[in-house]
């Protein structure tokens, strides 16, 4: 396979798949190439998520202006698409719970910020109508987030493959893009095929769509660029909500309050561990489910590939969970870990060309609100092609 390409896209996970889907619409000839298994099981942070649609409440402006802006319309785009395609999603809302005065007095910070990033509907409410939507959350105060909501994430990759699949996009699993060189009018794509076999492609543009590892491939190209990753794991842990009364959620997302936290990169605000209803199908009718997660906590690890850094205890999962009080260590299991395509230091979605190449489009440090940002990302990519 030597013959020119028109785009060749680096990484079939959710972004990947949602940018191929956008080109074609304006673009023939375009490869997706992913170097996991399958395309569509989400290998990576596509399936290792909470599966949350976030409304974009939390990014304030001057620090994170992208994800602002992109969280609020991705959210907007997958409900259009989840209605169109029947996925498992629903709005659920979300409770932001302050548990005393001072939280309360940062809830007004949230509150105004979301005015500012165009969040629909967002207001405070108290601790009565709090016990109203749900019995089991005590507050003292709520900002009441209508837009947030659920997606089944392996679900919502697989039609959006289907979908690019349906519009003539070229998917290459189990392919290793390995190196990346430049020439006038071409990048040289080395890959690695599955059964250890190499070869060369030629492509007019690149999209570096890689996550976890879009900054290594970035590197290939630009060994100077002054970004880096940074190795964080989120762990989740579970519960029923129907093991006994003290535990029943009906079916909103419930978040503390964000907390300040201290990183080698300087101190900022993380929405700490929260409890995210998920689905199941009862008789073929897809409804929300017993099981509930708790997280993610977030912890560094070594890379991009350790998943042997011990989980954190049951206890520190609940440090800040007064808002749920008949939670228990006992209550809890294990649900899941996903390594996060975090930078250091750089807490905005970096969407850029290549400094060296302008063909060149690296997507990087696309974690958290990646996947509700997932659509409207592409549109952003879209929009910067058109600017050649």
């Amino acid at each position: 396979m030597s013959d020119k390409i028109n785009i060749a896209i680096i990484g079939g996970g959710i972004i990947g798949c949602c940018v191929a889907l956008e080109l074609a619409k304006k673009h023939a000839d375009i490869y997706v190439f992913e170097k996991n298994p399958g395309i569509t099981r989400g290998e990576n942070q596509s399936s290792r998520n909470s599966g949350v649609l976030h409304a974009g409440i939390y990014y304030e402006q001057a620090v994170r202006p992208l994800k602002a802006r992109l969280c609020v319309e991705g959210n907007r785009l997958w409900y259009d698409f989840a209605r169109k395609y029947q996925l498992p999603c629903q709005q659920t809302g979300k409770l932001i719970v302050a548990i005393d005065e001072a939280e309360n007095r940062m809830l007004d910070q949230y509150l105004q910020q979301a005015n500012v990033n165009g969040v629909p509907g967002v207001r405070k409410i108290g601790a009565d109508e709090v016990r109203q939507l749900e019995p089991n959350v005590r507050a003292h105060s709520a900002l009441l987030v209508p837009t947030s909501g659920i997606i089944e994430p392996t679900a919502l990759l697989h039609q959006v493959y289907a979908s690019a699949s349906n519009r003539g996009i070229n998917f290459m699993s189990e392919t290793e893009v390995v190196k990346l060189e430049t020439t006038q009018d071409e990048i040289i794509v080395s890959i690695r095929y599955r059964d250890g076999q190499k070869d060369v492609i030629p492509a007019v543009t690149v999209i570096n769509a890689a996550g976890v590892h879009a900054v290594d491939i970035a590197r290939m190209i630009d060994p100077q660029i002054p970004i880096k990753s940074a190795s964080i794991r989120g762990d989740s842990l579970k519960f029923y909500r129907n093991r006994r009364p003290g535990l029943f959620l009906r079916e909103m997302n419930v978040y503390p309050t964000p907390i300040t936290v201290n990183t080698p990169t300087g101190q900022h605000y993380t929405v700490g561990v929260h409890l995210t209803p998920t689905f199941d199908i009862v008789d073929g009718e897809i409804t929300i489910g017993d099981t509930v997660t708790v997280g993610p906590k977030l912890i560094p690890v070594a890379h991009v590939e350790d998943h042997k850094t011990p989980v954190a205890p049951p206890e520190a999962f609940l440090e800040n969970m007064d808002f749920f009080p008949d939670l228990t260590t006992a209550d809890l299991e294990y649900h899941q870990s996903g390594i996060q395509a975090r930078l250091d230091g750089y807490h905005d979605f970096y969407i850029r060309r290549d400094r060296n190449n302008k063909r060149v489009i690296h997507l990087l440090g696309i974690d958290s609100p990646g996947l509700t940002a997932a659509p409207a990302i592409a549109k952003y990519v879209g929009n910067l092609l058109k600017s050649d």
